[in-house]
């Protein structure tokens, strides 16, 4: 996708052009995005995407017309579906918190199911099917107090996080769904994100192997969770191996649910940079420091989790490590421990900037949401435009 020479090249096209018109973008690769959705639909598995990963609305189309399984996590996102649909998707609602107007809105709809996390979340859910007098499928997502194994800040499956019933609380969940006769229709687990390694899914799968000789469902939800690349080792599972060994280990206890798997990170990921340019460059005593034009208000990762993003520039200039933004923060701090040589305006790229980056943009010190561009036939097409201000002030009276 990438070529270094003068000037960045992509997909044969020299991006030093755009900046005539652009400071700072997005840019996704086309090719790159339909192959890791060949990869995911290789596997064989009811695969929903995870919108809370990206929710660009021209790549929302593209999984509405080759997956068209979604799983979402709020009223707007479901919104956004319904706004992109040509027909009807099959969508998992998941997440701790949902409001009485969002599970209102969805069993109207009749969306596949709803994963509930609470005992008083099925209570409401009860309560607002008998006044609509609609059913609703529902998924139990249990919390096995398994540690992923990866960053705190995304672990989801131990029992000091918020997500899920204990599963020491098991029985008299399935004693209150008898009495309500309400549908469930499977288990849900989500022990974490970026999992690099299947010790956490193999203790998983064994308490699931011990509920399954208690009560068995018609689905078995896993969730998402399998890491990917970011370029700074290279110790990642496959995707490919990190299902069959799942498949394998189920058909293997004689677990015959049909799997359903819940994910983000790996569609858009490594599908996309993010292009900007160096502002300053600093000569303080005993360091350099490079100022850029982006900041946590466009990638908020390595400021929320220390999270590393490759960077890499044309190889012109000073020899630099100590990357910052321009947000008034000391955390506005970009996570590198490579040699790069930039000189001011030299133009830099961050990898693996598909994921988890632009939706946590944000309009700290009052910045404008940046572009997104997706090259198409090598061609570049806007996806997102530059936010212009008074996106900034319009909801102030």
């Amino acid at each position: 996708m990438i070529e270094f020479k003068n000037t960045i090249v992509v997909n044969k096209i020299n991006i030093k052009s755009i900046f005539k018109k652009v400071n700072s973008f997005y840019l996704y690769d086309y090719k790159k995005i339909f192959y890791h959705i060949y990869i995911i639909n290789k596997l064989n598995l009811y695969c929903f995407f995870s919108i809370k990963s990206n929710d660009n609305l021209y790549l929302l189309k593209i999984i509405n017309n080759t997956i068209n399984k979604f799983d979402i996590v709020s009223i707007g996102e479901l919104k956004k579906i319904i706004l992109i649909s040509k027909k009807k998707p099959y969508i998992i609602f998941s997440g701790s918190g949902k409001t009485t107007l969002e599970l209102i809105f969805s069993i109207k709809l009749n969306i596949f199911c709803i994963n509930v996390e609470s005992f008083q979340e099925i209570f409401k859910i009860y309560y607002i099917m008998n006044i609509l007098k609609k059913n609703i499928n529902m998924m139990i997502r249990i919390n096995p107090n398994i540690d992923a194994k990866t960053h705190e800040k995304i672990t989801t499956g131990k029992k000091k996080n918020k997500f899920g019933i204990l599963i020491s609380s098991i029985k008299n969940f399935f004693i209150m769904s008898k009495i309500l006769k309400i549908n469930i229709i499977g288990y849900d687990f989500h022990i974490g994100s970026q999992i690099d390694n299947l010790s956490p899914i193999k203790k998983l799968l064994h308490l699931i192997y011990i509920l399954y000789k208690f009560k068995k469902f018609q689905y078995l939800d896993l969730g998402g969770g399998i890491g990917v690349n970011y370029y700074k080792t290279k110790n990642i599972i496959k995707i490919k191996n990190f299902y069959n060994i799942i498949k394998h280990s189920l058909k293997k206890k004689k677990i015959n649910s049909k799997l359903l798997i819940e994910i983000g990170r790996y569609f858009f990921c490594n599908t996309c940079v993010l292009v900007s340019k160096i502002n300053y460059i600093k000569y303080n005593v005993n360091i350099s420091i490079c100022i850029t034009s982006i900041g946590m208000n466009d990638i908020l990762r390595p400021s929320l989790y220390n999270s590393y993003h490759k960077i890499e520039s044309y190889n012109l200039g000073k020899t630099l490590t100590n990357f910052f933004g321009p947000i008034c923060e000391s955390s506005d701090k970009f996570i590198n421990n490579n040699n790069i040589k930039v000189k001011t305006n030299s133009l830099i790229i961050l990898h693996s900037s598909g994921s988890y980056c632009k939706v946590l943009s944000n309009n700290y010190n009052s910045k404008n949401k940046i572009f997104e561009i997706i090259v198409y036939k090598n061609k570049l097409k806007i996806i997102f435009n530059l936010e212009k201000f008074k996106n900034l002030i319009n909801n102030y009276e």
